[in-house]
């Protein structure tokens, strides 16, 4: 239980100051069953949230990619993509050291070859690499210029063609968002709208604009 008057502390920060209570949980999505390993301090420790879960059950991964998990916490949408799209190759970035000793316990723990965890802060710990598909629930707790920087970098970060698949609660600006994106990709387009979110995708151009100087 909460110590009463104790400052709040968000789950993207990099050292979280909660005591360590390390559990298993078992989740139902897409299929699939995966217990894992969660904590204090990390994002929805006790259970998959329904944001979460409703973007894992929606996106569609092209055999073959390289898919970056922006955000990942314990890796839970990470693990879906590597186990649903065997061929494709998964990098999860968290900047929450906790979070992401979690998600490579977890990763360990499936046996998923094919997935990378990184410990950092995005875009910074992910340097000049590039993906063909993005997935994130991004941290609004952290507010909308943290969102629009996500997205930003996705534009300049995904191959052409490539895609993002995010997940916005409704009511935190999931249409201001998609205009946003429209600025940054060739395509985009609503996928899902259920139970308060909505899934969000994006697709670059297939190639970059000729210069007509």
């Amino acid at each position: 239980m909460p110590t009463p008057n104790a400052p709040t502390e968000h789950y993207f920060t990099e050292k979280p100051k909660a005591p360590s209570a390390p559990r298993q949980v078992t989740m139902q999505v897409r299929g699939l069953t995966l217990t894992l390993w969660t904590d204090r301090g990390v994002f929805s420790h006790g259970e998959l949230d329904r944001g979460t879960k409703l973007l894992a059950q929606t996106m569609e991964l092209p055999p073959g990619a390289e898919v970056l998990d922006w955000g990942a916490g314990y890796g839970i949408l990470g693990f879906v993509a590597a186990l649903t799209c065997p061929t494709c190759r998964v990098t999860l970035v968290e900047v929450n050291e906790r979070a992401a000793a979690l998600a490579e316990r977890n990763r360990a723990g499936l046996g998923l070859a094919n997935v990378e965890v990184i410990t950092g802060a995005a875009p910074e710990a992910l340097g000049e690499r590039q993906f063909d598909v993005i997935i994130s629930n991004p941290p609004f707790a952290a507010g909308r210029t943290a969102v629009e920087g996500l997205i930003d970098d996705a534009g300049r970060r995904l191959r052409p063609g490539g895609e993002i698949w995010l997940v916005i609660p409704t009511n935190k600006g999931a249409k201001t968002f998609q205009r946003f994106m429209a600025q940054k990709f060739a395509e985009t387009d609503t996928r899902t709208i259920t139970g308060g979110y909505r899934i969000l995708w994006g697709r670059k151009a297939a190639q970059e604009a000729l210069s007509t100087v």
